[in-house]
């Protein structure tokens, strides 16, 4: 079912594939979502995001909800959605926003994050977001180029997948996760990563949707998919991504069988 998600054997290289440019008609976010992330917002406060003063002056999150087509035009009937700020912006849709300004971050609202504090990111770099990565080799190399293609004009998109004791959307790092004995309430995280320019040469935005499944529904259909990619993994990404544990689980789950 995921074979779009799981590379398997998995490698941290990052593969991004072009796709159209994101939009959004606010009408149709999910209420249930925007009310989670409200809680988050209320729950962490900055933790959860900022805007810089770089951002504020240059009106970052104006430009990028009109390059995502939040506001209304005069011959539709969309929501016209005040996004004046990050928060605002952050609070219309369903997915998480990063928004990158001359190769730096000014401006953020991660409120579904996997393990990673958005208030500690201000103004850096791709290069030095990735560098808490295991195994950020091929990453960081990227990193230079991975911006240029952000401001190129064209869209791009990739998928991420992570398990976690921690059964909602967020996965923050001010969340002490579960410890777990069995698989059976574990949840299957998948990021979908989408890039859009604002301005063509100095602004781009990263969009991240998350959506969580109970894992032990997933493995019904991608046992052996997520099997291999995990045995495939060294040993500092499955401490990275906190899969040592899991893996010794589905090992113990086959010798059972």
């Amino acid at each position: 079912m995921f074979e779009h998600v799981i590379r398997n054997p998995f490698d941290m290289k990052p593969v991004f594939n072009t796709c159209e440019k994101p939009v959004f008609n606010a009408n149709e976010t999910d209420l249930e979502i925007q009310s989670q992330r409200k809680l988050e917002l209320d729950n962490l406060g900055s933790n959860i995001w900022f805007e810089t003063d770089v951002a504020v002056e240059e009106k970052l999150s104006e430009k990028t909800a009109a390059k995502l087509s939040l506001f209304n035009q005069p011959d539709d009937y969309q929501l016209f959605t005040e996004c004046n700020n990050i928060k605002d912006l952050g609070l219309a849709i369903e997915d998480d926003v990063v928004i990158m300004h001359k190769g730096k971050l000014e401006a953020c609202f991660v409120a579904f994050p996997s393990s990673w504090n958005a208030g500690e990111k201000v103004g850096k770099s791709l290069a030095e977001l990735h560098e808490p990565i295991a195994d950020n080799e091929a990453l960081l190399r990227a990193s230079n180029g991975i911006m240029r293609a952000m401001t190129s004009g064209q869209s791009y998109h990739r998928y991420t997948w992570g398990i976690s004791s921690l059964n909602g959307y967020s996965n923050h790092p001010l969340y002490e996760k579960p410890e777990f004995d069995s698989l059976d309430n574990l949840t299957f995280r998948i990021e979908h990563e989408r890039t859009m320019t604002v301005t063509e040469g100095t602004t781009a935005v990263f969009l991240i949707h998350v959506d969580i499944y109970p894992l032990k529904e997933v493995l019904k259909t991608d046992f052996g998919l997520i099997k291999g990619a995990i045995d495939s993994m060294t040993d500092s990404i499955l401490e990275y991504k906190n899969l040592f544990k899991v893996k010794e689980l589905m090992n113990e789950y086959l010798l059972s069988t």
